[in-house]
């Protein structure tokens, strides 16, 4: 198995890739926050033409701001009050379909979550200039099929009672202010097809 050419391309280009459907069939979604309630995510992707890589993480990788102690996107954005350009979700999932690739944003949160909507907007303007520089450097068109924004969280249910399924309607039209919202515990493991269907 290997992955299309596409998303070869667009793996290689950045330093942050975590997992690949040409070598993993699962991916492990971590939260490095020492204080978060939920830590661990797993989802059961199978092989396949599809990635995954950590924005989250690969902003920690650069320069931490001096002045800050601020993690960064990029050092040619500015810092300051008003912008949330240096915000990143937890994980990003490519996954080549039909003619076109689907992308689906990830981020744990603990207890009721909030404060997600620049670490999704964030992440996916970064995510547009990935594909900007695909289609500059490879001459080659990349359309984005569907964008999902899924948040994972600890939440305060008791399990006894949880559901585990997913309604198609809902988890379908998503959008950076209005993410999909799933109640999990530490550990628990979701398949990706849930989060495709």
């Amino acid at each position: 198995m290997s992955l299309s050419p596409e998303l070869e391309y667009l793996m290689r280009s950045l330093s942050c890739v975590t997992y690949n459907g040409a070598q993993h069939s699962d991916i492990q979604i971590n939260e490095s926050d020492s204080l978060a309630k939920l830590k661990v995510v797993n989802i059961k992707a199978g092989n396949g033409d599809w990635f995954c890589f950590s924005p989250d993480e690969g902003r920690k990788c650069r320069k931490i701001h001096s002045k800050s102690n601020m993690v960064i996107m990029s050092p040619l954005l500015t810092i300051g009050e008003g912008f949330d350009h240096h915000c990143a979700c937890d994980a990003v999932i490519f996954i080549k379909k039909d003619n076109g690739i689907v992308i689906i944003y990830i981020d744990l949160k603990s207890d009721n979550p909030t404060g997600y909507s620049p670490q999704f907007k964030s992440a996916r303007q970064f995510i547009r200039y990935l594909i900007g520089l695909h289609e500059e450097f490879q001459k080659s068109k990349l359309s984005i099929i569907e964008e999902r924004y899924i948040i994972l969280h600890s939440g305060k249910r008791s399990f006894l009672n949880k559901s585990t399924t997913i309604k198609k309607d809902k988890i379908g039209k998503t959008h950076p202010d209005k993410a999909f919202k799933r109640e999990v515990k530490n550990g628990d493991t979701l398949y990706l097809k849930e989060l495709l269907s």
